[in-house]
């Protein structure tokens, strides 16, 4: 059923409302998939905390003018468009993307924004391949951790050294 001006209008304004919050926004085409296949898709994404919308090539282009953003980019695009919108984390929209896409070949990269700027689909290919943002997190503590651990191992050794001279002393004389 075709939409209304008013909803297209709608459309619109969530589109550049969540272009307005977001870190990452990744483009994927979508023609092909089956409503099951979207609405499991959309179900992923909601329980990540990641918005996901299809849209029209021609409603897409018209919402990015209106956002200022360079719509030069849409114009290689085909079909119908989904838009994961990272407003929390600027992996996990990439990830489960790329993640679905491994069982559904129809969905395809077909860029996105980082920062403002237009990636490619490589580009978001590698963004989906890196870890999420508590994986990193963990990893930079541990880090700072480790040298901080071998001082206190290299402290405390001339006292643990000394406390099992004591207590071998000490099995000797009982």
């Amino acid at each position: 059923m075709a939409k209304s001006k008013v909803q297209k209008q709608e459309t619109i304004e969530k589109f550049q409302e969540n272009l307005k919050g977001m870190k990452v926004a990744v483009f994927a085409a979508i023609d092909g998939l089956t409503v099951k296949e979207i609405t499991k898709l959309r179900k992923e994404m909601r329980e990540a905390r990641v918005n996901f919308v299809g849209l029209k090539k021609t409603l897409f282009k018209l919402a990015l003018k209106k956002s200022s953003f360079d719509v030069e980019p849409v114009n290689v695009f085909r079909g119908n468009v989904g838009i994961a919108f990272g407003l929390e984390d600027e992996v996990k929209p990439a990830s489960i993307l790329q993640a679905f896409s491994k069982t559904n070949k129809k969905l395809q990269f077909v860029g996105g924004i980082l920062n403002g700027k237009w990636i490619a689909p490589a580009e978001v290919k590698s963004l989906a391949n890196l870890p999420s943002k508590d994986i990193l997190l963990a990893k930079l503590v541990g880090t700072i951790k480790a040298p901080i651990s071998g001082l206190i191992n290299v402290l405390v050794g001339p006292m643990r050294s000394f406390v099992q001279v004591l207590k071998a002393k000490a099995e000797k004389t009982s």
